[in-house]
């Protein structure tokens, strides 16, 4: 399909226009594919600086620890509004496993817990390469465990607990439901996945129409972040980090939320098939127009406000508000 074949919505155009114009004004490079890890991360928090503005409000942040597997990892704790206790979402941040943080997309974060009603657990997971697979996963579930344990200390109920992400942190959040699991029973409730990596095929025909750089993620960023985050080659058929290679027949219901215009489409498309196959209660959203990592560009992007609010109201129904 040629590009100029290929919808686009008019807000999506123009937050795609000013995202051009901020690293012009950052003196930022449109090729990225010769940065370091480092480097990438450095340009990932200045090219969200400004999506990133205008949050709303919370009724309180909280920035705290739990103890991990290898250091005490950062937690931040968006809380929608003062009550005695929440539901509460345990969410990971995209960016391919080795790129963004938490402010990278908080504007988002604060977004969902409003309209999901839950305290938004934002975990500040290793990154790779410094951290191969399955330290951000150990990690995760080290939190989950913190949770189920001690979840009065964040006034939140352990037994309405999410797990959910976008992009690699959708991945790691499946992969972490699947280590829950393997350890015995998982108290999660409900997964909320955004745009998520869940197979490793990348001549899919999203990969094919949407890869070769005019929509934001590429199939050779994918392939890089891959190799940043898989140690070794058995890595790759582990399905904790390649879901589509797993046993979902005990998954929790999922609700699955793709971006039209994306490399990552058809992961959403055949990984909703695999769930259904199995009889999760499972539903799948896409999001005609919008490209991969539309739900930072919230401040433009009315359709990406409409993916948080329809994520968080089924989280709601799941979870009980």
């Amino acid at each position: 399909m040629a590009e100029d074949e290929i919808w686009v919505d008019p807000d999506m155009r123009q937050a795609m226009a000013r995202s051009a114009e901020i690293a012009k004004e950052y003196g930022l490079a449109a090729d990225r594919s010769t940065l370091t890890p480092e480097q990438a991360r450095e340009r990932m928090e200045l090219d969200r600086k400004w999506w990133n503005q205008e949050r709303p409000a919370m009724a309180r942040i909280v920035d705290t620890h739990v103890p991990g597997p290898q250091r005490d990892i950062p937690v931040r704790l968006l809380y929608p509004q003062d009550a005695e206790t929440l539901p509460v979402l345990v969410y990971l941040h995209g960016g391919g496993w080795v790129v963004g943080s938490l402010e990278t997309h908080a504007r988002s974060m604060h977004l969902l817990a409003h309209a999901s009603g839950c305290v938004v657990a934002a975990v500040d997971y290793a990154l790779a390469p410094e951290a191969k697979f399955p330290g951000a996963i150990d990690e995760t579930v080290a939190v989950v465990d913190f949770i189920t344990a001690s979840g009065a200390e964040w006034s939140v109920d352990p037994a309405r607990l999410a797990l959910g992400g976008d992009s690699a942190g959708a991945n790691l959040a499946v992969g972490a439901e699947l280590a829950l699991q393997q350890r015995g029973r998982s108290p999660v409730k409900a997964l909320g996945l955004v745009y998520g990596v869940f197979g490793d095929d990348f001549d899919t025909a999203s990969y094919r129409t949407f890869g070769g750089g005019a929509w934001g993620l590429t199939t050779a960023d994918m392939k890089a972040y891959f190799d940043h985050y898989l140690g070794v080659p058995a890595d790759w058929d582990d399905p904790r980090a390649v879901p589509m290679k797993a046993d979902v027949g005990g998954f929790p219901t999922c609700f699955l939320h793709a971006a039209g215009v994306d490399v990552l489409r058809d992961d959403s498309r055949l990984f909703y098939e695999k769930l259904k196959a199995a009889g999760v209660p499972t539903e799948h959203t896409e999001h005609a127009g919008i490209i991969h990592g539309s739900m930072g560009q919230t401040r433009m992007v009315a359709k990406a406000r409409d993916l948080i609010s329809g994520l968080g109201a089924q989280l709601a129904g799941a979870l009980g508000r």
